[in-house]
């Protein structure tokens, strides 16, 4: 697809800091924050004490001991309230700064152009680039030249993005990062997943550092286990509209294998994301799921 932008309506920032914000978080997150140097970003993971995904969010490093958090579909309330559930007598503090700035995921071909206009001349091989108004990092979520900017509201910088490339729905969006396994948490991967049945332990999950919630768990699957469900981009093939209400049972030879999470429509067809038993999987590729109803469609891969 062009080049494009997507405004995220609804993003949750928050600004942690403090002399103990770094060992805080190191022990809440499922990344090595002390491998961070300032102006670092990882997309981490918060996890349960089994080790299912509770929340996600890129994790910027600003400072020794200050960083920002930017969550894509948590409400901040939320966010607030599990980052400070196991402060005891840790010196950090966290503050809600969703309404001081806006968000954008970017397909980029040629970023420098755009950067230089906002205020930067070039973009940085890892890390963030420094805008006048904000940041401007890569995004490894999004399949191919995907960057993320954050700005704050009011800036020159947000008429810039809005001028110099098209914006795309929430359902091209929704498209977009459900093709390039980008998927939402936690609405389609959430607590009753494990980051391998998503693919997330790749990238955002560290197996080398030391005790975080969740921590026993992620050991154990690294090095003996392995995940029996997958979390998979579908296509739902349905004459009829709208869609049955989800989340809806996926059946194999009159045997629940699955669960389908989300739909989203786009062109002429409906996509989404189902959670799916690796014995049925071969089948979903090749002649397709039935849903709990058989009149209710079949899924196949995507």
């Amino acid at each position: 697809m062009e080049d494009f932008f997507y405004r995220n309506n609804r993003p949750t920032i928050i600004r942690a800091q403090g002399e103990d914000a770094e060992d805080y978080l190191q022990s809440q997150w499922s990344i090595d924050l002390r491998r961070m140097e300032e102006g670092d970003v990882r997309f981490g993971l918060r996890l349960s004490l089994k080790g299912k995904v509770l929340a996600g969010a890129y994790l910027i490093r600003l400072e020794e001991e200050e960083f920002l958090l930017i969550a894509e579909n948590i409400p901040s309330g939320a966010l607030l309230e599990m980052l400070e559930e196991n402060v005891v007598a840790d010196e950090v503090e966290f503050f809600d700064e969703s309404e001081k700035w806006a968000f954008f995921s970017l397909k980029m071909t040629k970023p420098d152009a755009l950067l230089a206009k906002l205020g930067n001349a070039k973009l940085l091989d890892s890390g963030f680039s420094h805008l006048k108004d904000g940041l401007f990092f890569a995004n490894d979520r999004l399949s191919g030249d995907g960057y993320c900017a954050l700005v704050k509201k009011g800036s020159f910088a947000i008429d810039e993005i809005c001028q110099e490339l098209p914006e795309i729905s929430e359902s091209e969006y929704g498209f977009q990062r459900i093709k390039g396994r980008n998927y939402s948490i936690p609405h389609e991967v959430g607590s009753d997943d494990l980051p391998q049945e998503a693919g997330l332990e790749k990238n955002s999950v560290d197996f080398d550092k030391g005790c975080y919630l969740g921590q026993e768990v992620m050991a154990r699957l690294h090095a003996m286990g392995k995940v029996q469900r997958e979390i998979i981009p579908i296509r739902l093939e349905n004459e009829k509209q709208p869609h049955p209400a989800l989340p809806v049972t996926v059946m194999f030879e009159n045997k629940a294998v699955g669960q389908l999470r989300s739909l989203i429509r786009h062109e002429n067809m409906w996509v989404g994301v189902a959670k799916i038993h690796l014995k049925a999987k071969e089948q979903l590729s090749e002649s397709g799921l039935n849903l709990e109803k058989e009149d209710w469609g079949k899924i196949f891969l995507l």
